[in-house]
């Protein structure tokens, strides 16, 4: 009995050590792959926007009176489109209102700004699209004349919608090119009704109507919208007759005006350019031809009044040129260091002679103009330039520098 309660005794002792003993820590072996590349989380790559738009913001500086401008534009976005203090739009064209819409009540309350917004057809391309086109387009004419065409490109990403777009320009350099093209500038001063008929758009919004209108119309005007749509109508031979008719009174009235300069700048004028007919052969030093037209001047006879200065223009091409009835134009320039032009404006004519009435020249041949002005002061990066365009290419006509500062 003693035997068998020792045995029971050394039992539990050894069972109460085994208890107490800490448990062995199992080791797992890392085995590694040396030819494995490490796994790394990475997040999705948002496409990057097309570069022919823009996206975000955009900054555009107008150099030319025809201006294309590509923007993008989000769904459940707005595009706010600034223009310059100095001008503002004088007719908006929109395109289909499904795709895209122009806040006219926006336009009521702030006639330097355009917000355009997208419509309901307005919607983003696919995602394994490869290209992407414009959906929409606004078509905005300037108080100045400019026109900017604005292309709108459907984007699914709202950070890519384009929130504010600026554009830059200088109003006097537009009025100089258009002047010099020979289309119409400073809309604002225009009847609404001659504007009407020369719109090529169905519908256009006129933003606010002309001096003439508000005079007629009086309190009336005051609480009627300013934003107004004007459909254009197809003109009838009537008219076409009624308005050769009236370009007929108006080339009268120029010929009226030139009769009321002063006679001694009338014969200065018709004697510079007697001899300037009398011996071509002083006409030296020719531009290069733009547009088949070719310009050279003799120095310009300086008055105490007035500057008289005789232009030669010769056909370089092959065929027959038309030149513009109202030109040559001259303008005013300030360039800078490296003769780039920074400012344009129009210099008065006093009186114009020319030696070809027709204003047509053939292959080879030459006209004279002699053109009497008030030179105006000229600053140290000023110039005048005398510019003379042909019917088939008005927007860009041939030009010579009369005179400058000499540095």
């Amino acid at each position: 009995m003693k035997t068998f309660y020792s045995l029971l005794l050394v039992l539990c002792a050894t069972i109460t050590l085994n208890a107490q003993q800490p448990k062995p820590i199992l080791h797992r072996r890392v085995v590694r792959c040396h030819n494995c590349m490490p796994r790394i989380a990475r997040p999705t790559p948002t496409p990057a926007p097309p570069s022919d738009f823009f996206v975000g913001e955009a900054r555009v500086n107008v150099t030319k009176d025809e201006t294309v401008v590509r923007l993008a534009m989000a769904q459940h976005g707005s595009v706010l489109i600034e223009l310059p203090a100095s001008d503002g739009p004088r007719y908006i064209i929109p395109g289909d209102p499904e795709m895209a819409t122009v806040d006219q009540k926006a336009l009521e309350r702030n006639k330097r700004a355009i917000i355009v917004r997208p419509g309901s057809q307005f919607l983003p391309p696919a995602r394994n699209a490869r290209t992407h086109s414009p959906a929409a387009t606004v078509t905005a004419q300037m108080r100045s004349g400019l026109v900017v065409t604005f292309l709108f490109y459907p984007v699914e990403d709202l950070a890519q919608n384009v929130h504010r777009c600026v554009l830059s320009y200088n109003r006097d350099e537009v009025v100089a090119r258009r002047r010099a093209a020979g289309l119409p500038v400073n809309l604002d001063t225009e009847s609404r009704g001659e504007m009407a008929e020369q719109s090529a758009a169905p519908i256009s919004i006129a933003v606010d109507g002309p001096v003439e209108d508000k005079k007629e119309n009086g309190q009336a005007k005051a609480s009627a919208t300013p934003l107004l749509i004007v459909e254009t109508k197809p003109v009838s031979s009537s008219e076409l007759a009624a308005k050769s008719v009236e370009s007929v009174s108006r080339t009268k009235s120029a010929k009226e005006i030139k009769a009321s300069a002063p006679t001694e700048v009338v014969a200065a004028t018709q004697q510079a350019l007697d001899q300037a007919k009398k011996k071509p052969k002083q006409f030296k030093h020719w531009t290069k031809p733009s547009h088949g037209l070719s310009l050279a001047m003799l120095k310009p006879q300086i008055s105490k009044d007035y500057t008289v200065a005789v232009v030669a223009v010769r056909n370089n091409s092959t065929s027959a040129l038309k030149l513009t009835p109202d030109g040559p134009d001259l303008f005013l320039e300030m360039v800078d260091g490296q003769d780039k032009t920074l400012n344009i404006q129009s210099v008065k004519r006093l009186y114009l002679e020319l030696s070809d009435p027709g204003v047509e020249l053939s292959p080879g041949t030459a006209t004279y103009y002699a053109v009497a002005f008030i030179p105006p002061a000229l600053g140290a990066h000023q110039r005048i330039r005398v510019s003379i365009a042909q019917t088939s290419a008005v927007d860009e006509p041939a030009s010579i520098v009369l005179s400058k500062t000499e540095r």
